[in-house]
């Protein structure tokens, strides 16, 4: 599969809205280009790093341990502004470069990297001594004593890597700044394989802690051994400098704060469903995480990828204020999302079973495992397209450099799910915790969008693609009426020894029908001709 919308559907949507619109420089289509892919690859990558870890971890207290483990070491990356500093430091270092002030950018970046050095430097070993206590606060699951060393163990294993990640952060930064991609673009692949790599070696010794070790060996090699010598060939100077009162260091700041103090719904869905799942039985932790894993490989290539190809045309369109514009490649961009992701994500529900014990079923993960992962897998497919839009609306402000409002809405709706963390959990178990993810994720999407068709009148362009969305809506569960004795037979009649043999035929069988009826009726229906449609999932495979 590739990313969706494409970058030439996404090109002519531009034109029709604006008549003519100037495609992007070379390098920034480069540029794009290597971002998309890294996050393809990486999801990918990153999905084969579960398969890994289902095989040693399974659904047991384990793995629970292994995936609670991050709690403390991503609230450090997230307050130590470890994840945003690209975002906050290239335009300070721009500024010093475009202005002729080449010593004193280089300057500025050894300060900054010298004082979060020494903030991680101190407050990671005191994490460390902390974990025990932190960890009390969770769950009784990780009260098990077992359970309970384990996830403390793996904490102070992986909590390191937090610096890695901020080196790596300063490191990709100059590059980027240079318009150096590449290197940077390879950070996550390391940092995924890392993980793989280290589990495949050591989890038959070690166990689930084999994959602690990687996460540090995967930091370190993607963030700071491959990107050294990207930031040396950038012209990197750099000397040891502690300027507490630089005006650079309060600029960061100030820019930082904003971004710490919001509750993206990203960073709060991966930290709900680690501290909510300590309060759940054995394994389901593990069971969320595998689930929300998968849907996220649909979220990379319809809504990130998509993001990154269409950016570049909003921003352009942001510049010159055509906001109707801008509202018609976001409606288009959408609306293509919806077309593929609404249906396909009907089929996976339906066929889930099928799916997880494809993907993971193997070594410690059991039928029992996949019973439970896929019955939240199946919550978390009706919110994949709420969690690729949220994407693309989100950089629709980003465009138009309002970045403190999707940033309120999403603090705000994060804010509110707790409660329903809370009451889902304690009635549907994992599934709970999945089904107040993507209610959240509604929320901060419909709001949004609301604020957006408001702001720029654009309500007109909002009803005509309700239209569209109800007849992507009707034609889906039509399709899955269609789907249902499909299934059954298929399950009853292709019985294959071999559990993979048996999976796929049984998925094919039922997938390839249900899509033709969906793409015929979609012919029909005005939504989209058939010919497009089919030249569209080819592409797509």
């Amino acid at each position: 599969m590739g990313s969706l919308p494409e970058t030439q559907d996404i090109r002519a949507a531009s034109q029709n809205a604006q008549k003519h619109v100037a495609s992007p420089d070379h390098s920034l289509s480069i540029a794009t280009a290597i971002m998309m892919g890294s996050v393809l690859l990486s999801r990918v990558i990153g999905l084969v790093r579960e398969m890994v870890m289902a095989r040693y971890g399974g659904t047991t207290s384990d793995m629970d341990a292994y995936v609670t483990a991050f709690i403390i070491p991503e609230l450090l990356n997230h307050f130590l502004a470890g994840g945003f500093l690209s975002i906050t430091f290239i335009p300070i270092f721009q500024r010093h470069l475009v202005n002729g002030r080449r010593d004193e950018a280089w300057r500025s970046f050894s300060n900054l990297f010298c004082i979060g050095t020494l903030l991680f430097i101190v407050i990671v070993p005191v994490t460390m001594v902390a974990a025990p206590l932190i960890m009390r606060l969770l769950g009784p699951q990780i009260q098990n004593p077992q359970t309970y060393a384990l996830t403390v163990k793996l904490t102070r294993i992986i909590l390191p890597a937090q610096l890695f990640f901020y080196w790596g952060a300063f490191f990709s930064a100059v590059q980027m700044a240079q318009k150096r991609f590449f290197l940077p673009a390879l950070a996550p692949l390391c940092y995924n394989g890392g993980i793989i790599v280290a589990g495949i070696i050591l989890a038959p010794r070690l166990g689930i802690e084999g994959f602690a070790w990687g996460v540090c060996g995967g930091a370190l090699i993607g963030n700071v051994v491959i990107q050294v010598p990207g930031a040396l060939r950038s012209g990197m100077k750099f000397t040891f400098v502690l300027d507490w009162r630089h005006t650079d260091v309060f600029l960061y700041i100030k820019k930082t704060i904003p971004l710490v103090l919001g509750l993206g719904m990203t960073f709060s869905n991966e930290l709900f469903f680690r501290f909510f799942g300590t309060f759940l039985p054995a394994g389901s932790t593990a069971s969320v995480n595998y689930a929300l894993r998968t849907m996220m490989m649909l979220v990379a290539v319809f809504g990130q990828a998509s993001g990154f190809a269409f950016y570049p045309y909003l921003t352009k369109l942001a510049a010159e204020k055509k906001f109707e514009e801008m509202a018609t490649l976001l409606n288009m961009t959408l609306r293509r999302i919806a077309i593929y992701l609404v249906p396909l994500s009907a089929i996976m529900a339906l066929l889930s079973r099928q799916v997880i014990s494809l993907l993971y079923e193997r070594g410690r993960f059991d039928a029992q495992s996949t019973r439970e992962t896929s019955s939240v897998f199946i919550v978390y497919l009706f919110g994949s397209f709420v969690f690729s839009a949220a994407l693309i609306i989100a950089r629709s402000f980003y465009a138009q450099q309002k970045m403190v409002l999707p940033m309120a809405v999403s603090t705000i709706v994060s804010l509110l799910t707790i409660p329903l963390y809370l009451l889902f959990s304690s009635f549907m178990g994992g599934r709970g915790i999945a089904l107040a993810a993507v209610v959240g994720m509604t929320l901060q999407c419909a709001v949004l969008y609301s604020v957006w068709c408001t702001r720029q009148g654009v309500w007109h362009k909002a009803r005509e693609e309700a239209v569209v969305a109800g007849k992507i809506l009707a034609i889906t569960i039509f399709a899955l009426m269609v789907a249902f004795p499909l299934r059954a037979a298929a399950t009853s009649f292709i019985v294959f020894e071999n559990l993979l043999l048996r999976n796929g035929v049984q998925s094919f069988v039922v997938a390839i029908p249900v899509l033709a009826v969906i793409f015929l009726l979609y012919d029909r229906l005005g939504v989209q001709r058939l010919k497009d449609s089919l030249q569209g999932f080819l592409r797509r495979r």
